[in-house]
């Protein structure tokens, strides 16, 4: 299950999503995120679930590629069912001792599950067809405006840069250290989910010191080379809007306005 996780990764493909701006990209998922916590109706999630394939097909990142990730997360997506099934109170279902399951729970849990999932597969798009640089550049280009106030918008948006580099390379040393493990006889897909978990935690404490060594690394190489920090610095590629950017702003505030038209206005008019 871990070696599947690909959340944060970026997918190398040549589409339309792409090449669009990451100012634009940031902004598509920061609408979609805030309409998708803003929505009540289970129709809703289905329209979600619709745009996000569409998203996926333009793309062109295979949703199996998608689904593979979403294994990854899958013991928190169960965690939140059950949790909130069972602390949700309403009408009993079932009883068992302190333990029960209301129908007001279950509607609760779903609609909060597919809300995580939704969000997560949504946000993963913008890291499957983002650099982290790009992805750097767009988030300290959109809070510029922040620096007047004197929040670091540049060294943030280094860190941001600096820490998805690192998810790959981490996920990597996680299964160099699983591929040692089982070649001492550990073995991490038998079991049950305890047993799973159990034999996980022996990575961390190599994981973490090998972190903590490849993180000192890179302050030096930074500082070797001269890094300080300032924004003062020139760009090889400037970001600049296309036609491509416009359209897909055009598209992006169309969406809002649609769940407003669809949800608000009948209410209104009554």
């Amino acid at each position: 299950m871990i070696r599947d996780i690909t959340i944060g990764q970026y997918y190398a493909s040549e589409s339309v999503v792409h090449r669009l701006d990451p100012r634009t990209k940031l902004f598509g998922v920061l609408v979609y995120i805030v309409i998708l916590f803003c929505i009540r109706n289970p129709w809703w999630y289905l329209a979600c679930f619709l745009l996000l394939l569409g998203a996926y097909r333009c793309a062109k990142v295979p949703f199996s590629y998608v689904l593979r990730g979403i294994r990854g997360i899958s013991i928190l997506l169960i965690f939140t069912f059950v949790f909130r099934m069972l602390c949700t109170p309403g009408e009993e279902i079932w009883k068992f001792y302190f333990l029960s399951v209301t129908w007001e729970g279950i509607q609760k849990a779903i609609r909060m599950t597919a809300r995580i999932a939704l969000m997560i597969v949504g946000a993963s798009l913008l890291s499957y067809t983002t650099t982290p640089k790009s992805m750097a550049d767009g988030l300290e280009k959109s809070l510029l405006f922040l620096e007047k106030v004197h929040v670091p918008i540049h060294d943030m948006s280094v860190i941001v840069m600096i820490a998805f580099r690192f998810i790959p390379i981490i996920i990597e040393e996680l299964n160099t250290l699983m591929d040692a493990q089982a070649a001492r006889g550990a073995r991490f897909e038998e079991g049950n989910v305890f047993q799973k978990c159990r034999g996980v935690t022996t990575l961390l404490l190599p994981l973490f010191l090998s972190t903590v060594r490849r993180a000192s690394d890179l302050a030096m190489a930074m500082e070797a080379r001269g890094y300080t920090g300032e924004r003062e610095t020139s760009k090889m590629n400037p970001l600049v809007y296309s036609r491509c950017d416009r359209a897909a702003y055009l598209c992006i505030i169309l969406v809002p306005v649609f769940y407003v038209v669809v949800e608000f206005v009948p209410k209104w008019i009554r």
